[in-house]
């Protein structure tokens, strides 16, 4: 059971092209950003043929027997198994995804990488609060490692008892949210331990799938904060829960929202949501500018991104949601970030706190000045959260 892979409404699963470290190649979310149209993955051809409606009444039959009955069943098992054949109730097996963009997107030796952390965490500047979630960039390091230091600088590691990371996914189509069935996430820092206890409460609410263990091999969007986070936690005892995010129709940014509300309210709880912003060229299908405007195009590349953070800094997703369908801004992470909107939302009604959203660092891949460049925008800020 615990090895077949469900998604909530049928077979998505679509493999994406490859990527540089830059971000994906070939592709953007799609255009209509509208809340029942929004999506970060490829969507499946329609298929009317009889084949195809019993294989999706079969899939989605299976889905519901597996989120209907899987945990208890793996309970059952676990109560009659001996220890040595016992599985772990979150995911089904004892596993460690691998540490897989290491070598090409982030410096594989273990002393190498820890100096280059060091060195960009130590010209970030002062500490100036302690950081609840965190918007950090998710491309090779040699392009974004210097502008997510910023993001990181913030952490108080002895505040911190769990990570939630949430990335979306570049791989393969998803519809909401997944993850992990692996025990362990390997870093050249040393394994992060993922925490079953929370994976069993998230699995308990029947809004989250199973990550494909090749699929969360394959997903950079995780993976590269993992070494940062490892580097600012240090050898503090701590777990981490990987999200996988998806397709998010706006009643779902919601449901999840109140979900995760619940964590951030834990000031022992950090959230870590990663995302790039514009992704801006042919190569992306996305090149808006003012042909006729005397300002650069990385400028106005520029102008469009920040009119975004400042939505978010607003702490409204009206407000950003009202942005990408104004836009159409090929910001890959825009779902991991309602999440975090919505949650910081019903946090903030129900408690009597003041929120505060800071962008402290931007970059770009590439200052573009013809049409025929592409690049990709990278962009760290910081939640914080004051007791009134």
């Amino acid at each position: 059971i615990g090895r077949l892979k469900t998604t909530r409404g049928g077979p998505t699963r679509r493999r994406r092209p490859a990527q540089d470290q830059r971000g994906p190649l070939q592709y953007h979310p799609r255009r209509d950003t509208s809340n029942a149209k929004q999506s970060n993955c490829l969507t499946e051809p329609s298929n009317h043929s009889l084949h195809t409606f019993f294989l999706r009444v079969f899939q989605n039959s299976r889905a519901l027997f597996l989120r209907t009955f899987g945990l208890p069943f793996a309970r059952y098992l676990n109560f009659i198994l001996p220890s040595e054949f016992k599985m772990s109730l979150n995911g089904f097996g004892e596993h460690t995804r691998s540490a897989s963009h290491a070598g090409s997107w982030y410096n594989a030796n273990q002393r190498d990488l820890d100096r280059q952390l060091t060195k960009w965490l130590d010209n970030a500047g002062p500490r100036i609060g302690t950081a609840r979630a965190l918007i950090s960039p998710h491309a090779g390091y040699s392009y974004c490692g210097e502008t997510a230091a910023y993001a990181f600088k913030q952490v108080v590691s002895s505040a911190v008892e769990r990570v939630f990371i949430l990335g979306p996914s570049h791989v393969v189509a998803l519809n909401g949210c997944a993850i992990t069935t692996c025990s362990k996430y390997r870093t050249p820092l040393g394994d992060l331990i993922v925490d079953h206890k929370i994976n069993e409460e998230l699995r308990a609410t029947r809004h989250f799938d199973l990550m494909d263990r090749r699929d969360e091999e394959s997903e950079h969007s995780i993976e590269m904060q993992l070494p940062f986070i490892a580097k600012v936690m240090g050898s503090k005892r701590y777990t981490i829960v990987p999200v996988l995010v998806g397709s998010l129709p706006g009643s779902r940014q919601q449901t999840y929202g109140n979900i995760f509300a619940h964590y951030m309210e834990d000031p022992r709880n950090l959230f870590v949501i990663s995302s790039d912003f514009c992704h801006w060229g042919e190569r992306f299908s996305f090149s808006p500018y003012d042909r006729h405007s005397s300002i650069p195009i990385y400028e106005q590349i520029t102008n469009m991104d920040k009119q975004g953070m400042s939505a978010i800094e607003t702490l409204n997703p009206a407000a950003f949601n009202d942005y990408l369908k104004k836009t159409q801004n090929t910001i890959c992470g825009r779902n991991p970030i309602l999440i975090m909107l919505q949650a910081a939302e019903h946090f903030r009604i129900s408690n009597n706190h003041t929120h505060e959203f800071r962008f402290l660092h931007y970059t770009q891949s590439n200052k573009v000045r013809s049409s025929v460049d592409s690049s990709v925008s990278y962009a760290s800020g910081v939640l914080f959260v004051h007791p009134n």
